[in-house]
């Protein structure tokens, strides 16, 4: 048995996207799994995802909106099997491709699996192995949790963390003692890879589907449910952005998310994570 994870904490993300994931590993996870959100209310998740409470880490409110330290609790002992292998995947990526090579490498190599963080658009132009390291990502991790239940451990005994790296990822960079890379072409970031620049992309409006990437991660803006609606918006930040409806994140969301309604035509001139968050 392995263990697919995912966390939720202040209704960041509704219900449904909890489904929607658990939906797309069931496509394309062939061995036997359980399926777990880590979460400070579990109330709503369907009967088919193992919901636990997750741990009081003693966080002010501002460190649980900001940070993203939460997440750390997927490494607290007892949380998740012990020996079991684990792999954690934020809740707004793309799963579209088998997951057996996840743990196939998690089997197979010790330490924690991790994205090595992408660089920015124009160090594409340079070899992988010269750019410039930047560490962890921490959208997908790989891990056996009885061998990284130190991660929690060393948060727990120090409050001042949250107060001097800006991101859980950043923690992780730092402190994890063995740190092992998902290859590269296994995953692509919707933000670096899939996007332009402006004003490349008011003349090449259309968004690269990466056919290859078994997960599309995205991180910052937009998020995936804010490129699905049909309409004529704007999504994205404000150099990287686009319009209207993206149609392979479209189709996807579609195909996972059966319940997923058409916001009105009113919502979908909003951005779209408010009006598809409320609908939620």
């Amino acid at each position: 048995m392995v263990t697919v994870v995912c966390t939720r904490w202040l209704d960041a993300f509704p219900v449904s996207y909890v489904r929607l994931l658990k939906n797309a590993v069931a496509a394309n996870l062939q061995q036997e799994h359980r399926f777990v959100c880590v979460t400070d209310n579990p109330e709503g998740l369907d009967s088919d995802i193992e919901g636990i409470r997750m741990p009081d880490m003693g966080l002010p409110l501002h460190h649980q909106k900001l940070g993203c330290w939460p997440k750390l609790s997927i490494f607290a002992p007892g949380v998740l099997p012990p020996d079991e292998p684990a792999l954690y995947l934020d809740l707004d990526v793309l799963v579209r491709s088998s997951l057996e090579p996840f743990f196939e490498q998690i089997r197979s190599k010790p330490g924690l699996h991790v994205l090595r963080e992408w660089n920015p658009t124009l160090w594409n132009m340079l070899p992988h192995q010269l750019r410039p390291d930047r560490g962890v990502q921490g959208s997908i991790l790989g891990f056996i949790p009885r061998d990284h239940a130190y991660i929690y451990e060393q948060f727990m005994a120090d409050k001042s963390i949250p107060l001097r790296y800006p991101l859980d990822q950043d923690f992780l960079t730092e402190h994890i003692t063995n740190r092992t890379y998902w290859p590269i072409s296994w995953t692509a970031s919707f933000k670096w890879h899939c996007t332009k620049y402006y004003p490349l992309n008011l003349l090449f409006p259309k968004i690269r589907e990466p056919k290859r990437a078994k997960i599309v991660v995205f991180h910052g803006k937009p998020r995936p449910v804010d490129v699905v609606p049909l309409g004529n918006y704007r999504w994205g930040a404000k150099r990287k952005f686009g319009f209207g409806p993206v149609s392979w994140v479209r189709d996807y969301w579609l195909r996972y998310d059966p319940s997923w309604t058409e916001p009105s035509q009113t919502e979908a001139s909003l951005p779209a994570s408010h009006a598809v968050a409320a609908a939620a």
